[in-house]
């Protein structure tokens, strides 16, 4: 037997879970080597400070202790978080892309080629929303979908970064 074999079996062979075969590899290993015999001299001396150690029992009213004075403790004010601006953002977002459709600044029918285009690059069939769209003419509705999608999903995650952090730490109940 090696060491390497006899340190990994000499919790199991001094807690007596060895066979007995390989209780006698090990205590004929710890006999002849003096490395593994300090290792297991130096577990002994661990299990018998261990031993000696007595156990604290808890008092019966503990919990009933510990709760109370977390009820003491003073609740977090609740922060509010004003999303007002969002909804203003979304009639501005709908109004201009209005104006500007109506005015033929922008054509929704090159919008959605471009996504398609875009989309086509990024694996995503969007050739085939074009078609089902202009079936049931529904592209302009789509556009504006896909136009204010991409652009709450900007502003949500440029708006996220700044005030996510403080809504998490609102709502877990940490102070600032």
């Amino acid at each position: 037997m090696n060491c390497s074999a006899c340190s990994a079996r000499l919790s199991a062979h001094r807690d007596g879970e060895l066979s007995q075969s390989d209780a006698l590899l090990i205590a004929g290993h710890l006999a002849s080597c003096a490395s593994c015999s300090a290792l297991n001299e130096r577990l002994q001396r661990v299990d018998d400070v261990l031993e000696s150690l007595s156990f604290m029992e808890p008092s019966p009213d503990f919990t009933a202790s510990v709760m109370a004075k977390i009820a003491e403790l003073p609740v977090p004010a609740a922060k509010r978080v004003s999303a007002w601006w969002m909804g203003g953002y979304t009639v501005a977002a709908w109004a201009a892309f209005g104006t500007l459709s109506a005015a033929h600044v922008i054509s929704p029918q090159g919008i959605v080629a471009e996504l398609g285009v875009f989309a086509g690059q990024s694996g995503v069939a969007m050739e085939t929303l074009y078609k089902i769209g202009a079936h049931f003419h529904l592209i302009d509705v789509a556009v504006a979908a896909v136009a204010i999608e991409v652009a709450l999903l900007a502003v949500g995650a440029t708006v996220g970064r700044k005030y996510l952090p403080r809504l998490g730490m609102a709502l877990l109940g940490a102070q600032s």
